[in-house]
């Protein structure tokens, strides 16, 4: 479907004088409508004509600008673009079946695009690893493989919250209360006396004042608290690289924010030079202003106790990074409560006279509510994804239970299974909602094997390899191996997929390519997420009305071609999102 696409955006730029790109098309949601749609509505004011008049002189002009493999219709105020059932079927099924089976369709050349820097997860080490963390890990992850799968030259960097006020509390905290603490704490010993210093300074102020000393002295590389701090760090990040295997997660830098500490220095003083950096009641700020003049809040980069602050070390981050790698395109994906914070470090680099500034963005997300609670760690109110996935395993094996009566299972393979169908199904019930809006927690609905969720992906893919493993058991000699282990288009045979499922199915799975990239311009795996329920929909209505197996001999296997293109896309498309593939359910 990609190169329809294409053919149409051409025709469209023939024509109108306004660069037409794929974010103009639309995927009518009623298939008989057509396969892609472009609204004219935006084209009203600039004609000075009526939208649906606009449609109509488009799809006369456009009659010798686009093959006749696309018909081209109107309704109202939309032009749409009908591809014709031949030509889908050979060209997508082609496309999809002619590589090795490992699931090339869709791929682009690696490193052929431009350096895009990608920066998530950034976990706190005073904290567990929270749920709350899995909406920037997952959506950071999903957009690494979905980049460099479409051809970007991805850099992903864990930008870990390893440096800060937090160590100067937990210092204190371990030395009035750490009496008992084991040679090598865990995780959740440090984060256990982090909470209880909140709650001792709330009678106590004096003891955030004693936390600033300790940090201050950490910046000062004092021998003692930096052996602290190190341990501090190795314990949490061991903690964290374990969450991270069990998510299929990589990075290719844990670039924490002390990595950039011996930067901080040279660069405020060179601010300092350049007057760019400004003493205000005993703190160094830099004055800001947006693009029409209005002005921002000022960004602190040195508090008057001579410390610095996050804002200090992204803007040397940004700095080193861009020096090091020549990205064309850096992305924080950090909570919606950062904004104004990344806004002041853009603005901060672009005063600087750092044109590359404009490259970077802030990719924002919503909060996990679980009752409508904030978690707090300060509190001790959290909720750790370890706690989250146990939960929700504990609920997948139930469902099992109940639903396997024709699979066994032994206790490894239950095990196994379980956590694989679990973290399926909260990173696809994280993926699929839109990043920007918080996430109430339901776990009935996140685990639902019939709902639009990751079970119920998992499920129709399992369901395709059932399909394949029950064709080569039962006709050996009249299909062979050839069918399940190594499905090649047949052009002679997918003649035969007539049927209006059957024709459906292929469209859909065609579209592989441009949700990937919508995926990328909007910044939001949803893209893919919600894509790939609209191909397990028109899979299942395949599947009940077109029957695969005992059909005549060429019939069943043109059948099967469709049920391997399925799987392939399924299986590519789940694992881009981070979503296991179970061998059975």
């Amino acid at each position: 479907m990609e190169r329809f696409e294409k053919q149409i955006l051409s025709g469209l730029n023939q024509i109108l004088d306004s660069p037409i790109t794929t974010k103009d098309l639309e995927i009518p949601s009623d298939p008989n409508l057509g396969d892609f749609a472009f609204p004219c509505f935006h084209l009203a004011k600039r004609q000075k004509k009526n939208p649906a008049q606009i449609a109509k002189d488009l799809a006369e002009n456009l009659k010798t600008l686009i093959p006749g493999s696309i018909e081209i219709s109107t309704l109202g105020a939309y032009l749409n673009f009908k591809i014709k059932p031949h030509e889908a079927i050979s060209s997508i099924l082609a496309s999809i079946l002619e590589e090795d089976g490992l699931g090339h369709y869709g791929e682009l050349t690696q490193n052929t695009r431009n350096t895009w820097v990608i920066e998530y997860s950034s976990p706190n080490i005073m904290k567990a690893f929270l749920i709350s963390h899995l909406r920037s890990t997952a959506l950071g992850a999903a957009l690494s493989r979905i980049g460099r799968f479409r051809g970007f030259q991805v850099i992903s960097i864990n930008h870990l919250g390893d440096w800060g006020t937090q160590f100067g509390k937990l210092a204190i905290a371990i030395k009035l209360y750490g009496q008992h603490l084991p040679a090598k704490p865990t995780i959740h010993d440090l984060v256990n006396l982090y909470v209880r210093f909140h709650k001792e300074a709330e009678k106590d102020p004096t003891l955030e004042d004693q936390a600033r000393e300790a940090f201050l002295k950490l910046e000062q590389d004092d021998p003692e608290i930096t052996a602290f701090w190190k341990q501090c760090v190795e314990t949490a990040t061991c903690d964290f690289k374990k969450i991270y295997e069990k998510l299929s997660v990589h990075f290719d830098y844990y670039w924490g924010e002390s990595f950039y500490k011996h930067l901080l220095t040279p660069m405020l003083e060179s601010l300092k030079r350049k007057k760019l950096l400004i003493e205000s009641e005993g703190a160094w700020i830099v004055p800001l202003t947006d693009e029409f003049g209005k002005d921002l809040t000022p960004c602190i980069l040195q508090k008057k106790d001579g410390a610095t602050i996050y804002a200090t070390r992204d803007v040397a981050a940004a700095i080193y990074r861009y020096e090091k790698l020549r990205f064309h395109r850096m992305s924080y994906i950090v909570g919606t409560d950062q904004k104004l914070h990344f806004q002041q470090v853009f603005s901060v680099l672009k005063k600087i006279g750092h044109t590359w500034a404009s490259n970077c963005e802030h990719i924002p997300f919503g909060m996990y509510r679980f009752k409508d609670a904030k978690m707090s760690t300060r509190q001790g109110n959290f909720v750790t994804f370890e706690e989250v996935l146990k939960l929700t395993q504990g609920k997948v094996k139930e469902l099992m239970e109940q639903r396997t009566l024709q699979i066994t299972f032994n206790e490894n393979e239950k095990e196994e299974v379980s956590e694989q169908i679990a973290l399926g199904a909260l990173v696809f019930f994280d993926l699929r909602a839109d990043p920007i809006k918080d996430i109430d927690f339901d776990l009935d609905r996140v685990t639902d094997f019939e709902g639009e969720t990751g079970p119920y992906l998992q499920y129709a893919h399992t369901r395709c390899h059932s399909i394949l493993r029950k064709a080569k058991e039962s006709a050996p000699n009249k299909i062979g191996d050839k069918i399940y282990d190594n499905i090649c288009f047949d052009p002679s045979l997918v003649l035969l997929l007539s049927q209006k499922e059957e024709i459906l199915l292929i469209k859909v799975l065609g579209r592989f390519p441009l949700h990937l990239e919508r995926a990328l311009e909007f910044s939001k795996a949803s893209q893919l997420a919600n894509y790939l329920i609209d191909i397990t929909k028109a899979f299942g209505a395949f599947y009940r009305e077109c029957h695969v197996l005992g059909q005549e001999p060429r019939l069943t296997q043109a059948r099967l071609i469709l049920v391997e293109a399925t799987r392939r896309i399924l299986a590519r498309g789940l694992s881009l999102l981070g979503i296991p593939l179970p061998k059975k359910m």
